[in-house]
């Protein structure tokens, strides 16, 4: 469900035309999207499951226009005309962060808040510049200690990731345990991995997957993923008896969603 690292705006239902297909477009839609593009760079991509045209703007790919249909796209001139200014500010502010994210990943953290399981880590760094493998030891009272070359951030990123995986994978198999029981619905297995565009999937087999980054959001928020990857097991699906089933062991789950999506904007960048 969700995803971690994106904005996006949704648009009303695109129409479909029939002088439109897969294969080709008119000289006149040709031009238009040529236009486009020289106002913006960007993405199409085609997802049929869609049932209106979105614009996002992601860390991965930039903007990003999801149709629902080939004959949609003739309509991505007009849209990126009328959005303008919302995907000039959101392209700034993916600037913006991508700037402040550089001057995050410059030195390793000193304090790691892991608010799901209220939990605060103290990290001391020593800087070794001897050539020798780095290491992380995670030590007595919630502290880690990181021996490492701090001036190679994929070398520190990667311990940390390592070490924040193996602790999401022993608070949620219990979690997910607990709510299993009080909710009655059972699954096959949980895997935790550090995933950039899902908070987290559940597969026909009743396995759920997890992203550890879920220890970087409340308790609440974290506890309504689980759930909503616990009612997958019965719903495959986002019907409206997958939704209903949601709502009877979380009533305010249309609120945790969007706190999710406001959560997901303020993410360690290490752990991204």
């Amino acid at each position: 469900m969700g995803t971690p690292d994106q904005l996006f705006l949704p648009f009303a239902e695109a129409s479909a035309s029939a002088s439109y297909s897969a294969t080709g477009s008119s000289y006149a839609d040709a031009m238009a999207d040529k236009t486009a593009r020289e106002a913006f760079r960007y993405r199409v991509r085609e997802n049929r499951r869609a049932k209106r045209i979105i614009l996002r703007v992601t860390v991965t790919h930039g903007l990003e226009v999801v149709v629902p249909s080939a004959a949609a796209r003739r309509q991505i001139p007009e849209i990126l005309a009328k959005n303008r200014t919302w995907i000039e500010r959101a392209l700034k502010r993916l600037g913006d962060e991508q700037v402040a994210a550089n001057r995050e990943l410059q030195a390793p953290p000193a304090v790691i808040a892991l608010p799901a399981v209220a939990e605060i880590w103290t990290v001391t760094r020593e800087h070794d510049v001897t050539g020798a493998r780095a290491r992380l030891e995670q030590r007595a009272h919630h502290h880690l200690h990181l021996r490492a070359d701090l001036r190679d951030s994929g070398g520190w990123q990667t311990l940390l990731r390592t070490w924040l995986i193996a602790r999401a994978e022993k608070a949620f198999s219990a979690w997910l345990k607990q709510l299993s029981v009080r909710t009655q619905l059972s699954y096959a297995r949980i895997t935790v991995r550090l995933q950039k565009t899902r908070w987290g999937s559940c597969s026909r087999s009743g396995n759920i997957s997890l992203n550890a980054r879920l220890l970087f959001v409340a308790p609440e928020i974290a506890s309504y993923v689980l759930l909503h990857e616990l009612c997958h097991t019965k719903e495959l699906n986002h019907s409206i008896r997958f939704w209903r089933l949601v709502e009877r062991f979380e009533p305010n789950w249309r609120k945790l969603d969007r706190a999710l999506t406001e959560a997901s904007r303020t993410l360690p960048r290490w752990a991204m």
